[in-house]
């Protein structure tokens, strides 16, 4: 659907547009993209596909198409795009994770998130679950386990200065016209 929306909405972006309309576009679709990532928990796959739309946005924003043969590493360079659709849904996460922790014990969020429930999994490899994301998640900014996380997650200004500094590091600059 998000593809859809775009190709109609991008008809007035070129090459050569202003820093504006670049702006607006590519967060419009960046911020519909990511609607509630707070809660995915996504296989390969899903990062895969994620990767691949937002590569598609930037070929578009810059007027290239893949028979081309541009790297995308090339494009990013081009856009001053450092970093990937992947690292904002990490931080959005690893948000929401704080707020959870910060939450009453009573709220349900919370309620839902401790709980232990014990039934019978399925044969086979386990579903990913959310809690496996953030552990991950936690790798990424140098936190060994979950429980350092959530104790930092409670101090309020601590997890926000962790969160802005992920920021400065996942967010490019603004490219100058």
């Amino acid at each position: 659907m998000l593809k859809v929306v775009y190709s109609k909405s991008n008809n007035a972006v070129r090459v050569n547009s202003d820093l504006t309309e670049w702006f607006h576009t590519t967060v419009g679709v960046r911020q519909g993209c990511l609607y509630g990532a707070e809660t995915w928990a996504l296989k390969k796959e899903d990062e895969n596909r994620l990767l691949v739309f937002e590569m598609m946005c930037l070929r578009k924003i810059l007027g290239v198409s893949r028979l081309d043969k541009i790297k995308n590493s090339t494009i990013r360079q081009s856009l001053e795009m450092n970093h990937t659709i992947l690292n904002r849904v990490t931080q959005k996460r690893l948000r929401f994770f704080g707020h959870i922790q910060r939450m009453p014990n009573t709220r349900c969020p919370k309620i839902l998130l401790e709980a232990s429930i014990l039934p019978r999994r399925p044969k086979g490899r386990p579903a990913k679950r959310w809690m496996d994301c953030i552990k991950t998640d936690s790798s990424t900014i140098n936190l060994t386990s979950l429980v350092e996380a959530g104790r930092l997650a409670k101090q309020r200004t601590t997890w926000q200065s962790i969160m802005t500094q992920m920021a400065r590091q996942s967010d490019p600059p603004v490219p100058t016209p």
